[in-house]
């Protein structure tokens, strides 16, 4: 009996020794971790100092594991934050961070692309960070499918997508964002097709038909019906090369030109006959001037012949 206790005696004094022994190390990293955070991220909005920083962390590694430090001493009081956003998916976060590093923190510290990745998952955040500006929007609007579908195109074709998202081409029928799993099954070569025709796609008898199958029409093996892809092909191969060639800012001088030609002849005639009744004005002028001095010259003339004759007459008498 007596050998049992020292045996259960022994055995408490080993566990509570190497709880001391562990206890120690966790808690000066916890410590350490939160002296880090609030010399990097300050205080925070609620002032936090460093002993309330520690419970947290503290709270938060014995909640979710101390894969959570790496997150916290990154991501700061937003780490914080988004673990509690996250709730139940909390183990999400942790695994994104694990999965792509430093890149997650872009996703973690703004909650409007976390909310995004903790509704759609893996997939979005791949999205988000492959397509940065586009994926936003529209895998908000249009979910899961918009993500695979991002996942799977270049950064043009991503383009695209927003632009034909955009004009509401995803929005033109009832089937329309069925284009988006068309393109996330085919790629690229899916949302140049869709790019071409996205006319034609509109129309729900020529969309239902693609729908039908897609890969027919993407490879080549099949047109749209009349009225789709072959008019506007047709359309757009006559048309097409002679856009392209035109100089289209010669057409649009020459237009300015035609249209503004007979205010500018008119203000050309007008000018001209300023000038030339300018001209008449100046020369009648001048006319005048020559009368005027001929007229006062004269009398001049008859004063000194009346004085030459007057001064002979003296001379006689």
């Amino acid at each position: 009996m007596k050998k049992n206790i020292c045996f259960i005696i022994f055995i408490l004094i080993c566990f509570f020794t190497v709880s001391i022994a562990t206890a120690g190390p966790v808690s000066t990293a916890v410590r350490e971790a939160a002296e880090y955070i609030v010399k990097k991220f300050g205080k925070g909005a609620g002032g936090q100092t460093v002993e309330e920083v520690t419970e947290a962390t503290t709270r938060a590694i014995t909640k979710y594991g101390d894969d959570a430090l790496p997150i916290l001493k990154k991501t700061g009081h937003a780490g914080f934050s988004a673990l509690e956003q996250a709730g139940d998916k909390a183990p999400d976060i942790i695994k994104l961070y694990a999965r792509k590093g430093d890149e997650a923190i872009w996703i973690i510290s703004q909650p409007k692309k976390l909310s995004i990745f903790l509704k759609h998952g893996d997939s979005a955040a791949d999205a988000l960070l492959k397509h940065p500006g586009i994926a936003d929007s529209l895998i908000t609007k249009y979910g899961d499918d918009a993500a695979g579908a991002l996942n799977n195109l270049s950064r043009a074709s991503a383009q695209k997508l927003n632009r034909i998202a955009d004009e509401g081409i995803l929005n033109a029928t009832k089937e329309s964002p069925e284009l988006l799993s068309v393109v996330r099954k085919y790629g690229d070569e899916a949302m140049d097709f869709i790019w071409k025709n996205k006319g034609a796609l509109t129309v729900a008898s020529v969309l239902g038909t693609f729908l039908h199958d897609p890969g027919r029409f993407i490879g080549g093996e099949e047109t749209l019906p009349n009225g789709g892809k072959n008019r506007i092909g047709f359309i757009d191969r006559i048309l097409g090369p002679i856009a392209d060639n035109v100089n289209w800012t010669l057409i649009i001088i020459g237009i300015l030109c035609v249209g503004f030609m007979p205010f500018i002849v008119r203000k050309l005639i007008k000018s001209y006959s300023e000038i030339k009744k300018a001209s008449y004005e100046n020369k009648a002028r001048d006319n005048r001037k020559e009368n005027v001095s001929v007229t006062d010259s004269v009398p001049k003339t008859e004063n000194k012949a009346e004085q030459s004759k007057k001064s002979d007459d003296q001379m006689i008498l």
